[in-house]
Order: structure tokens, then C-alpha cells, then sequence
């Protein structure tokens, strides 16, 4: 038996760039559940692995961030060939014309939509949890059955914290200075030297940071200025070991089965603080993955009295 896919569709404010209209996201996402039918673009993450009987809830950005009721895929991702639809659904507007889309059914929109950032703590696939809002830039991502039901019963436990022993402690330290790296080579990226130059992959709805991969995130989904090539740049906090390489040849196999075209060469960087030595030997098998490593400083130094 096949179970369902869940997605979560995210819909942001956006500003018309020909007459400087403005459209929030709530309003897109109110007239989209009216229209039973959901505009995606020819480029949108994991537009052509939606099935019909697909779970879907809806997260509506900024200002509001939450998540604001689920729905289930009637169609698959189509085409619409027909223009009379498809002037339809545009409503007299550019924005709201698309060549892409989904139906809709059971749609469900919440009197009381739920607060994205109190349900971070339970979601397994926003592993960068300070920085949750890259997760959420838009388009469609994938997430487990767990992380869905989470959204969709609001769940409110919470973990007692177990105590910590000396190391535990220094290991807490060590990893909140390391839990900034994806945050800092976002801020710092044209002046970091990744051995090639990279360039990050765009689409209208995503910066190429956390960029969706079916049920997974790539952390940062590249090109290669000079080859054209797609570069996916996989980040590890601390030590790691040969699992990394199973890891970063999924997302490698996925880039290259869902976006590359003929001819255009996928490949791959680990970066890490530390590596063993299974994954010294698993990436030496492997001419299109790298390994780059990187140093946390902190010093304490005395102060002249």
C-alpha cells in the first residue's frame, strides 16, 4: 500500500514588479482556497513528485507566519493548456496567472491559525532551529508524516531537560558556536573560498539556503560560475563520518534527476569541522564530491586591571 505524500505549500507577501501592487500572503492564500487550485511555477521545488491524494498544509510568511489550514491534492501538478481556465484563475491580474498548478479538495482553513514559531521545537525537518525562517521562503517542501502531524495537532509537549555531565556541557558549548556556521557563510558568502566559485541557485520563490529536495533540505544548492554545474554544499557541525557521503549523494541523484539538464554535472562539497577516516576513504572513491574543513576560535584572554 502506497501512503500518501505531505507537503507544505508556502505562500509570502509578494510585490508586483510592473505596477508595484502589493499581494500578502494571506490574501493569496484566502483567494487560492476559494479557487479549489493552487499556482505553482515551471521551477518549483518537488512540482513534478505531487500526486493526487497528497496531504498539504498551507504556511502564510511574513507578517504573520503561521500555518493556516490543510487541504488534499486532487490532481497532480498539470499544465494549463486551456486559456479560458487560466484566464480564470488569474482574476485579471499577472500575478495570479500561472501555466502550473494543483486542485484542491477537503480544504480546511483554521479560525485560529497555529503560530509557526511554537511548533519549531517539534519539527525534526528544521534542523537549524535559530534560523527556522530559511526553511519557510517559499515554494513546496516536503516533510515526514511525523513533522505533519505535528503541525496539524498543534503538539505541545515538551522534553524535561536531563542533566548534563562536564563534557556534555563543554560539547553544548562547542556546538553553539558552531550552530551559527550556516548562518555565517549566508552573511559572508562572496568573501569565503569554496576552491571554485559558487554562485547560489535561484528560483522566484527560493534563495537556494535550506532549498527543498523532495522530503529533504539541501543547506545550500549552488552552480558553478564557471562549468554551469549544480555544486549541492553540505554543512556539518563537529566531527563526521562515511554516513555524510550517503547523505550528500542522495541530494546529488536528486539535483540531478529533478533539475539538471543534459550535459550539466552535479557535484558535491562536505564541510565539516572534523572528519574521520571512513570518510576520508569513502570520498576518495568519489572524483565528484569534496571535503573542506573549518575552524571555530574562541579565546579568552586576561584583562589589564
Amino acid at each position: 500500500m502506497k501512503y500518501p505524500n505531505h507537503w507544505i505549500f508556502i505562500v509570502t507577501t509578494h510585490k508586483d514588479k510592473a505596477d508595484g501592487e502589493v499581494f500578502s500572503g494571506e490574501d493569496i492564500f484566502r483567494q487560492r482556497m476559494e479557487d479549489k487550485f493552487w499556482g505553482l511555477g515551471k521551477y518549483t521545488p518537488n512540482r513534478k513528485s505531487l500526486r493526487t491524494g497528497d496531504h498539504v498544509v498551507f504556511y502564510v510568511g511574513n507578517p504573520q507566519m503561521v500555518f493556516a489550514g490543510t487541504a488534499i491534492l486532487a490532481s497532480e501538478s498539470f499544465e494549463l493548456i486551456d486559456k479560458q481556465e487560466q484566464e480564470k484563475l488569474a482574476h485579471g491580474k499577472d500575478f495570479y496567472r500561472t501555466e502550473y498548478g494543483v486542485r484542491l479538495e477537503n480544504i480546511q482553513i483554521w479560525d485560529s491559525p497555529k503560530n509557526a514559531k511554537d511548533l519549531i521545537v517539534h519539527l525534526k525537518f528544521v534542523e537549524n532551529k535559530a534560523s527556522w525562517g530559511t526553511y519557510f521562503q517559499g515554494g513546496v517542501r516536503g516533510v515526514s508524516d511525523q513533522d505533519y502531524s505535528a503541525i496539524v495537532e498543534e503538539a505541545k509537549q515538551t522534553a524535561e531537560p536531563e542533566p548534563r555531565t562536564e563534557e556534555e556541557v563543554e560539547s553544548a558549548s562547542q556546538f553553539a558556536l558552531e550552530a551559527h556556521l550556516e548562518e555565517f557563510i549566508d552573511h559572508n558568502w562572496s568573501h569565503i573560498n569554496f576552491g571554485r566559485k559558487l554562485v547560489r541557485y535561484q528560483t522566484p520563490e527560493q534563495d537556494g539556503r535550506q532549498f527543498p529536495a523532495g522530503p529533504w533540505s539541501i543547506d545550500f544548492l549552488c552552480t558553478d560560475e564557471e562549468t554551469g554545474g549544480f555544486v549541492v554544499l553540505e554543512l556539518k557541525r563537529g566531527k563526521t563520518g562515511d554516513v555524510t557521503v550517503g547523505q550528500i549523494l542522495r541530494y546529488i541523484g536528486w539535483v540531478r534527476e529533478n533539475l539538471s539538464k543534459d550535459g550539466q554535472k552535479v557535484t558535491g562539497i562536505i564541510v565539516a569541522r572534523e572528519v574521520d577516516e571512513g570518510l576520508k576513504y569513502a570520498v576518495r572513491e568519489l572524483s565528484h564530491v569534496s571535503l573542506l574543513t573549518y575552524k571555530v576560535d574562541f579565546t579568552l584572554t586576561p584583562s589589564t586591571k
